[in-house]
C-alpha cells in the first residue's frame, strides 16, 4: 500500500491476523511515511500495539531503510535513525517479534535512491527467511512421559519401641553402675613412715 501510515497499514492487517497460528508469520513494511510526516512516536506506537493484540503469532518488523534520495545528514535520515533504535526498544520484551533491519548498501537501491532494486529485494527475501528459519528452529516441542505409581513392594523398616518402664530402667542402671575396683583402707598420717613418732615423758 503505497503512501500508508502503520496506522492504516496494522488496522487492515489486525482483520487478517486474528486467524493466523503460533506456527505463522506477519510481517510490517513501513514507518518512511510516518518518518516524513514528524510522525515517529505515532508509528512507533501503532508497532507496539499491533505486537500486543498479536501474541498469537510471529510478527517481524521491517525497519524503514536509509534513503539515498537525500544527503546523509538530512534531518529526514537523522530520524530515520532514532526511529530504528527505538523500534528495537519497543519490541525488545516481545519473543514473538523480530525486526529486520536494512543497512544495505547504495547498490541495492534504484537509481533514484527511495526504493530498493531487485538486488536489495532479494536480500530483504533472504533475510525474512532467515528470521524465519531461526524462529522454526528454536520452537521446542513439549516431550510426554507416563506416569509411574510408586512400587508397594518396598519393604517397610522394623521400628523399636521400647515402654516408658524400659527407659526408665535403662538410666537407671547406667546411673547408678557399681565399680569393680578393690577399695583400699585409709592409712592414717601417724603411721605412715614418712611422720616421725615422738615420745614424751612425764615426771
Amino acid at each position: 500500500m503505497p503512501g500508508s501510515r502503520l496506522s492504516h497499514i496494522t488496522g487492515l492487517a489486525s482483520r487478517e491476523t486474528s486467524q493466523l497460528q503460533c506456527d505463522e508469520f506477519v510481517i510490517i513494511c513501513g514507518g518512511a511515511n510516518d518518518i516524513n510526516k514528524n510522525e515517529s512516536k505515532t508509528g512507533l506506537r501503532n508497532i507496539r500495539n499491533f505486537a500486543l493484540q498479536n501474541k498469537h503469532t510471529k510478527v517481524i518488523a521491517i525497519s524503514p531503510p536509509h534513503r539515498h534520495d537525500l544527503q546523509d545528514s538530512s534531518c529526514i535520515n537523522g530520524e530515520i535513525q532514532a526511529y530504528n533504535r527505538r523500534l528495537h526498544k519497543v519490541l525488545k520484551d516481545m519473543h514473538h517479534a523480530t525486526i529486520i533491519d536494512t543497512n544495505y548498501t547504495r547498490e541495492d537501491f534504484t537509481r533514484h535512491g527511495l526504493h530498493m532494486n531487485s538486488a536489495g529485494k532479494d536480500k530483504l527475501a533472504g533475510n525474512i527467511g532467515q528470521v524465519i528459519a531461526n524462529f522454526s528452529a528454536t520452537q521446542t516441542s513439549s516431550i510426554s512421559l507416563n506416569w509411574v505409581e510408586a512400587s508397594s513392594t518396598t519393604p517397610n523398616k522394623e521400628v523399636t519401641v521400647k515402654s516408658s518402664a524400659e527407659c526408665a530402667e535403662a538410666e537407671h542402671k547406667t546411673a547408678t553402675r557399681a565399680s569393680n575396683r578393690v577399695k583400699k583402707t585409709p592409712t592414717t598420717r601417724n603411721e605412715d613412715f614418712l611422720w616421725p613418732t615422738l615420745t614424751i615423758k612425764t615426771t
